[in-house]
């Protein structure tokens, strides 16, 4: 029997990630066999979940057989029974997602009462399934806040480090999606630095390698990706069938492409592609194929590029509006390539109102987010108001006991009572007193905070209008100016034998017509820098300060110790006090040398801006500009301080400090 359970003991190790085997021809007949060889109910329920979890992924019918005969066997074992629950999770996940989500949440419930250590880690692994089903529904953060929040402490807590590992990795994938690569790395890096200090299946060790070089290669990081390329291949080089292989393929095409060898990187595909087709693995065979029409798109062969991306479209596996945004623009732009102006034109309008729709889902989901935090700040007010009218009830029933007792007293003795009146009534002055400080104290509180709540809002609201402005002109009128240069592009084409008197001004048109897009997109990226969101902070500003330099004015800009894992927020407003500051100088100073510098000390960061403009002297708090409040405003927010140093003639100085997160 004890051989029996360590044996259940493996297969349950293989299961409890959710991942397929390298080598599983022959796991289902294993399974069978220790069944047949099963001495008690709870070793073949759990042998039927095993089964159930198996069969789910091909053969539904044969799945929910095993899955009641489990049910059947574990008769009224309450341990055995909350496992059924999370196996019919597992059987519901891919066709049924409310159903399934409910269903996690309830085997959750159920194995907390239970005090096994394995409970853990099946209440973990509930968890993070729930939270992949949200990433279906494209609430990627509700995914990265149930693995952070529910199952790693889990895991921790049973001190299971491989998987503790694999969850890490988990969450560095969806920032990788998020196109937030220094924060996946990080996650990854902490992953698979806890994976190595155990000694985890191959298939976890696999993965994780995979996702981290696929990163490094989407960071142009690719030192530090070839090297985990080549671990990956030592582990699969005695599985040649596995389906692993596949997304080894793919990984490397990446990085091939990146690298400029793309012949290789179509060897790599064409491998990938025919090991998928024999494994019927369909989703990954699409991963392979859009990897296939950025190569052709590289080799400058867009006729096959576009087949390719069809194909992709035509096939398409998974429900994410991101993917559909992006195969609609990758179709206007190939067919632009293509010389096809109607067809690139009509994918151009798809892409636009795509795009349109996933802003507004997610403006849906911000607007329900802000009222749960409204509603929860309004609950935690109620809560604490009543919690001070219990206390006032408290003391106010505390002082008639003490004129009661007083009164007793009285009668006794008149001496005592006249002393004890006399305490009393300078303690109750004292309580009178020190409640009254407390309430002021309160007061004050409440105000700063609501005034921090204000600044936030305001804020946020700012920036917010930004992006939307942003997105706005670069996805609306900018695609309006593309299109009609494609018309005239083409109409220029068209003509070109036919009114050689008129090419000229069509040239001229066109050249004005191409200034016009990238003064658009130059306004629309001061408004929302791509630059921030996907290289951070210190490249952020440098493309700022370069961008502002002109032939009178030059500006330079150096960087110590900045820690790019900041908040987007923190960044966002470190960079609008700068372009503001910038703004400033530029505009007001007449200056002919702008110095900005910035640096960071742990969790203080500090700016210098300075100028040799015409500065100024004695600026009252009513003779500010609006520049200046906007930064003083900011500063505030960040809990900073500003020291302005401006002489007649001289220049001007601005030094801040400012409190970011560590």
């Amino acid at each position: 029997m004890r051989t029996l359970l360590l044996v259940i003991g493996c297969f349950t190790g293989m299961l409890i990630s959710g991942q397929p085997m390298l080598n599983h021809t022959s796991y289902p007949d294993s399974l069978l066999q220790l069944l047949q060889n099963a001495k008690n109910d709870s070793t073949k329920a759990r042998l039927n979940y095993f089964l159930s979890d198996y069969w789910s992924y091909t053969d539904t019918a044969r799945a929910a057989f095993y899955l009641r005969e489990g049910k059947k066997a574990a008769k009224n074992h309450p341990y055995l029974q909350a496992l059924f629950v999370f196996y019919e999770a597992l059987f519901l996940h891919d066709f049924q997602l409310e159903l399934a989500a409910k269903k996690y949440k309830e085997a959750e419930k159920l194995l907390e009462k239970l005090p096994y250590k394995e409970a853990l880690v099946y209440r973990a692994r509930a968890w993070r399934n729930y939270g992949t089903l949200q990433q279906q529904k494209d609430n990627e953060q509700e995914m990265i806040a149930v693995i952070l929040d529910h199952a790693i402490p889990l895991v921790r807590k049973a001190n299971d480090l491989e998987r503790e590992g694999s969850y890490y990795c988990d969450v560095g994938l969806v920032y990788m999606n998020q196109l937030l690569h220094s924060k996946a790395e990080t996650f990854f890096e902490k992953g698979i630095s806890l994976l190595k200090k155990t000694k985890p299946r191959l298939e976890t060790m696999i993965v994780a390698l995979d996702n981290r070089a696929k990163n490094f290669c989407y960071m142009d990081s690719m030192q530090y990706a070839r090297p985990l390329l080549n671990e990956m291949g030592t582990l699969l080089k005695p599985y040649p069938e596995s389906e692993y292989n596949i997304d080894y393929t793919l990984t490397q095409s990446v990085y091939y492409r990146k690298t400029g060898n793309l012949q290789a990187a179509l060897k790599s595909l064409q491998t990938g592609i025919l090991l998928a087709q024999k494994l019927k693995q369909q989703r990954q065979e699409n991963d392979l194929r859009f990897q296939l029409y950025k190569v052709y798109t590289a080799q400058g062969n867009y006729r096959l590029a576009l087949g390719a991306l069809q194909t992709v479209i035509k096939n398409k596996q998974s429900g994410f509006m991101e993917d559909e945004v992006m195969h609609a623009f990758e179709m206007s732009e190939t067919y632009a390539r293509l010389n096809d102006v109607p067809s690139a034109y009509t994918w151009l309008k798809k892409y636009s109102v795509l795009r349109d729709t996933m802003y507004m889902r997610n403006l849906k989901a911000e607007i329900a987010a802000v009222e749960t935090k409204f509603n929860t700040a309004e609950k935690e007010k109620a809560i604490a108001l009543l919690q001070a009218e219990n206390k006032e009830a408290a003391l106010k029933a505390r002082n008639s006991r003490l004129r009661t007792s007083i009164l007793v007293i009285i009668c006794l003795a008149i001496l005592i009572i006249l002393i004890f009146v006399t305490i009393t009534y300078k303690t109750s002055k004292t309580l009178a007193a020190q409640r009254e400080l407390n309430y002021q104290q309160q007061l004050k509180e409440m105000e700063q905070q609501r005034q921090i709540l204000t600044t936030e809002a305001m804020l946020e609201g700012e920036e917010r209008e930004r992006r939307r402005v942003a997105r706005d002109l670069h996805d609306g009128l900018g695609g309006m100016l593309a299109g009609i240069k494609l018309k005239l592009s083409s109409h220029a084409s068209s003509q070109r034998y036919q009114h050689r008197n008129e090419q000229p001004e069509l040239s001229t048109i066109i050249n004005q017509l191409d200034q016009s897009v990238t003064e658009l997109r130059r306004i629309a990226r001061n408004m929302m820098p791509e630059s921030l969101i996907r290289f951070g902070l210190q490249t952020a500003l440098k493309d700022l300060c370069e961008s502002l330099m002109t032939s009178e004015t030059h500006i330079s800009f150096a960087a110590f110790d900045i820690d790019e894992r900041m908040e987007l927020s923190i960044q966002v407003v470190i960079y609008r006090i700068i372009q503001e500051a910038l703004a400033n100088a530029i505009r007001h100073s007449k200056a002919k040398n702008i110095m900005v510098q910035c640096s960071q000390n742990k969790n203080r960061f500090y700016i210098t801006v300075e100028d040799d403009g015409i500065g100024f002297s004695n600026l009252r708090k009513d003779q500010k500009g609006i520049g200046l409040i906007n930064i003083e405003n900011r500063v505030k927010y960040l809990n900073g301080k500003i020291d302005v140093i401006s002489i007649a003639n001289e220049g001007t100085t601005l030094n801040m400090e400012l409190h970011v997160a560590a």
